[in-house]
């Protein structure tokens, strides 16, 4: 793999040092990341806390890639769950665009024990939708001569999505040059203007990007002039689910803070208490913070520049 003509396609970096791998005597979990737990590739389930839980239990593998990092632009689903180095946790399942396609890496060679005990419930659902995803990104948007993707597929509030074009000329041909623009419209109505830089090699792609302020449909309208390609579009941005309901409180991760803090913590039942607690505090003492003006260095740098400009002055009008 590390000689091979398709090397500069993976989306990762393979240690050089360890060619063959890593076995284990123990059996390893692939963790997903917070990219993993959304995204389509990965879903097992429709609730992102039981689709994590899923891919827990999933049976694990006793061999691996030895990878050293991810490249630029890659995106990592999941991790080995007990491999580091320098750069983090070790990625074993990422995805990067190359091209007008896109390259998946697995490393481990273990998918096929995912089968035991429920057959093909994982197994050939995972790869059913490895196929899928390739082929969502040409019938995401399109039109006669210009297609659009994007990254991540199901973006949320504070997300920077990453947007993909591959623009054709009238005979069907990648084109060589742009210019592709692009008019992005807010679902508050602010509209902002989207220049896509061309890839190198990426035979008629283009890519851009913004960052998803707030949530809803954000309206995409993407034209390339020359070639007469026009595309509208609209790209769904989620709110993410900050503080999640129905879920007990962890009353002892609650006490180890306060005690940390020298505070207090009560339950909703004596939540009447706790006010009463906090009116009977004293009020805070004034802070006095005293600044030695005197002993300032812009002080200084002031009289010196007083001093210069007072020099100046004179020597230019021949006082000296």
């Amino acid at each position: 793999m590390l000689n091979s003509s398709l090397k500069d396609l993976f989306p990762v970096e393979l240690d050089t040092n360890k060619p063959g791998g890593l076995g284990f005597e123990n059996e390893s979990q692939l963790v997903l990341t917070s990219i993993g737990k959304r995204h389509w590739l990965t879903r097992f389930d429709s609730d992102e806390d039981k689709n994590d839980e899923l891919w827990k239990q999933l049976p694990g593998f006793y061999w691996s890639a030895s990878v050293e990092k991810s490249r630029p632009g890659s995106e990592v689903l999941a991790v080995h769950g007990s491999q580091r180095n320098q750069w983090g946790r070790m990625p074993l399942l990422v995805t990067r665009p190359a091209g007008s396609g896109k390259v998946l890496f697995l490393g481990t060679d273990s998918a096929w024990r995912w089968r035991r005990g429920v057959e093909d419930k994982f197994h050939y659902r995972f790869w059913g939708q490895v196929v899928r995803w390739m082929a969502h990104q040409r019938h995401l948007s399109e039109k006669d001569g210009i297609r659009l993707s994007y990254t991540p597929e199901s973006p949320q509030a504070g997300d920077t999505v990453f947007l993909q074009s591959t623009v054709l000329d009238q005979s069907g041909f990648p084109v060589d040059k742009g210019p592709v623009t692009g008019k992005l419209t807010s679902p508050s109505g602010r509209a902002e203007r989207l220049d896509f830089t061309q890839i190198d090699g990426g035979w008629g792609v283009f890519k851009s990007s913004f960052t998803a302020q707030e949530a809803g449909p954000y309206k995409l309208q993407l034209d390339s002039e020359p070639y007469n390609r026009h595309l509208a579009t609209e790209i769904l941005v989620s709110r993410p689910v900050i503080e999640k309901q129905g879920q007990p409180v962890n009353a002892q991760i609650l006490s180890e803070i306060t005690s940390l803090t020298q505070g207090a913590s009560y339950p909703m039942a004596d939540l009447d208490k706790m006010v009463s607690q906090i009116a009977l505090l004293p009020e805070p003492k004034p802070v006095e913070r005293r600044i030695r003006v005197w002993s300032d260095p812009k002080w200084g740098g002031a009289i010196l520049l007083l001093l210069t400009l007072y020099w100046a002055g004179r020597k230019w009008a021949g006082l000296i």
